[in-house]
């Protein structure tokens, strides 16, 4: 899996520190070879892809399109203003957060989900295999 960044430069984000998270994700669960896009955007634009696809006319802080197993496998869409704010509210750098959410991004498009409880654990486990000290939970 290729992951390119998208927008990173607009919002001023180091995505140096993602590359051994991404990484050590690999290496924790199984990944579709080709190229997943994470694009970084801002609160109007995240809503709007929510009301969208989701019928939730609010922001949120991540969304993920799984396209299978094509050139591009997926997309990762990371609201760069709500990460800010839950970055201040759990006292952690914004480059934190913004990881936090590729991953939990990136298990979504690997057929990861939350909707019930036991997969909601097996999710946050994987979250905490990858990012330790990052993911609380």
């Amino acid at each position: 899996m290729e992951v390119k960044y998208l927008n990173q430069k607009d919002f001023d984000i180091k995505i140096a520190s993602f590359s051994s998270y991404i990484k050590k994700l690999t290496d924790v669960i199984e990944v579709q070879d080709g190229i997943l896009n994470v694009v970084f955007v801002n609160d109007k634009y995240i809503r709007a892809l929510n009301k969208a696809y989701r019928d939730k006319d609010e922001p949120t802080d991540v969304l993920s399109f799984s396209y299978g197993p094509d050139d591009l496998i997926g997309e990762v869409y990371v609201s760069v203003e709500t990460a800010e704010r839950q970055a201040k509210e759990h006292k952690h750098p914004l480059s934190d957060e913004l990881i936090r959410l590729i991953v939990h991004g990136i298990l979504h498009v690997h057929g990861y989900d939350h909707e019930k409880e036991v997969d909601y654990k097996k999710m946050l486990a994987k979250e905490k295999e990858v990012l330790g000290k990052i993911v609380e939970g």
